[in-house]
């Protein structure tokens, strides 16, 4: 049973990557996730997901991202260093690694500093680091919460700011918390102000709260099939002290490579950048499939 769950492990292996839209958002939700200039890079032992935009300019891209080498088999993060011409990695840098996996490095610009609050749900602490631009490297600054946090991110509403997250033990399911947060202290009331259930898988965070027009969107992961399944654009709405979160968009992948799904849709500087996965081995899960298939077949028969 071992073997067999190692050869199943193998062959069901998936591996992301990373895309970039120069479509104008307005566009994008309008229609679809067309025109995704994918990553180019030489690595193949390793994926990278989960992308922030820190920078970009006319000739580079610079992000935050989750960089899963499969030889650690843990999240670090890692800086990236992108062409905007062909969008060739030209610079890859593990900013911030810890013993447990790290992935979503959210970014908070503050004071004209710079804070990541990454996903570290596995040591059961959300932490706030201070990323110094200088030295490319993170310095832990405080817990954000004790509470095992999945994908947080920031909403600014009035006055009024907020932390919006999933947590253990049901990270991919139907409920989203809203927190109290403490913009200048950094940190949360444990005890949600509100909990929003929704209809389906679609709870997770996808990226940051982005504003179009005056009105607020936030990116969302629609893990209904899967994880990883799609995205969900949600309007933000809110009546009284409550919060309203309706789907105006959705994205699913028609990349024959990237055919297992999206998770992630950020923007800044008018640029969109999202991530996909696909099989890792296509060949080998296809013949894996099939022997599987095969062998429901013949047990039915029997």
């Amino acid at each position: 049973m071992l073997l067999f769950d190692r050869i199943r492990k193998y062959c069901l292996s998936s591996a992301w990557n990373i895309g970039f839209v120069e479509d104008k958002v307005q566009c994008v939700i309008l229609n679809d996730l067309q025109n995704i200039h994918w990553m180019k890079h030489q690595y193949s032992d390793r994926w990278f997901a989960d992308p922030f935009i820190l920078n970009v300019d006319e000739e580079n891209i610079i992000l935050l991202v989750e960089e899963f080498c499969y030889s650690f088999s843990k999240g670090r993060i890692a800086k990236l260093v992108v062409s905007r011409k062909d969008y060739i990695l030209k610079e890859m840098k593990i900013v911030l690694e810890e013993p447990w996996h790290l992935s979503f490095p959210f970014i908070l610009r503050k004071n004209d500093k710079i804070y990541i609050i990454p996903e570290s749900c596995k040591a059961a602490v959300t932490a706030v680091y201070e990323y110094d631009l200088l030295t490319d490297s993170m310095i832990k600054n405080n817990d954000l919460s004790h509470l095992p946090l999945t994908d947080a991110t920031v909403l600014h509403w009035n006055d009024t700011n907020y932390i919006l997250s999933t947590k253990l033990p049901f990270p991919n399911d139907k409920d989203l918390y809203l927190f109290n947060f403490d913009y200048e202290k950094m940190v949360i009331d444990d005890k949600p102000v509100q909990k929003v259930k929704f209809g389906g898988k679609v709870a997770r965070n996808a990226g940051e709260v982005f504003v179009v027009d005056g009105q607020y969107y936030r990116p969302a992961q629609d893990c209904n099939k899967n994880y990883g399944n799609g995205i969900v654009i949600q309007r933000i709405e809110s009546v009284g002290e409550r919060f309203l979160f309706s789907e105006v968009k959705t994205f699913f992948s028609t990349n024959k490579k990237m055919d297992l799904g999206y998770h992630t849709f950020n923007m800044y500087k008018g640029l969109i950048v999202v991530d996909g996965h696909g099989h890792r081995r296509k060949l080998l899960f296809m013949i894996y499939s099939i022997l599987v298939n095969i062998k429901g077949m013949w047990k039915n028969k029997r």
